[in-house]
């Protein structure tokens, strides 16, 4: 499934859910966690389209002049993470959002949306973040995460890939809305190679 955010598969549908699977396996197992730098956290958002080369060169400098922040600031990221990937897989398990989860992804999207600038570009207005600090690759995410909660009635449903060693997180855009893996050609294939040697051993 990769071994950082540089190589790691984004197969979750959405940027939030990406975010929420840079946790290798949930399952069985958990970790190795992909998600151990500042720079790691740069290069997913970069990866996803969520920040340009120049805004991205500006906070890496920033980071590189204040480990400390950076240090703080993957701290912030980590806990938003958890809290999203245990909203996302409560909706999976048709349970109630987690009160103080929410709180937490509510918290960071209000801080950056009080940072939000309109911008154009050759398609027109839109609502984006300064990136002039080095928090607000976080509240990023933490306003798409609200987005995404915003929009459960007019959506699917978040899932859980059940694969032995996976737990990630994915919204199935297949045109039968059956799809039951992260990934047909990882998950899907261990599980289908488990369940023929499975009926195997019963022959």
């Amino acid at each position: 499934m990769g071994t950082s955010t540089v190589d790691m598969r984004l197969s979750g549908g959405h940027p939030v859910l990406d975010l929420a699977n840079t946790v290798d396996s949930r399952r069985g197992r958990w970790g190795p966690d992909l998600l151990r730098s500042f720079e790691d956290l740069l290069i997913l958002a970069g990866r996803l389209d969520l920040i340009d080369l120049q805004a991205a060169s500006r906070l890496r400098s920033q980071a590189e002049n204040d480990p400390p922040e950076a240090v703080a600031v993957l701290a912030d990221a980590l806990a938003l993470r958890e809290a999203i990937y245990r909203l996302f897989r409560s909706e999976d398990a048709g349970e109630p959002y987690p009160i103080a989860d929410l709180r937490v992804v509510e918290e960071s999207a209000r801080l950056g949306r009080a940072r939000q600038v309109l911008a154009t570009d050759e398609v027109g207005y839109a609502w984006t973040l300064p990136f002039d600090d080095l928090s607000q690759v976080v509240q990023l995410f933490a306003i798409m995460a609200v987005d995404l909660l915003i929009e459960r009635g007019r959506r699917r449903a978040v899932r859980e890939c059940k694969g032995s060693n996976c737990g990630w997180l994915f919204i199935d855009h297949s045109k039968s809305g059956r799809r039951m893996w992260c990934s047909d050609a990882t998950c899907g294939s261990h599980a289908r190679v488990r369940r023929f040697r499975s009926q195997l051993k019963h022959t």
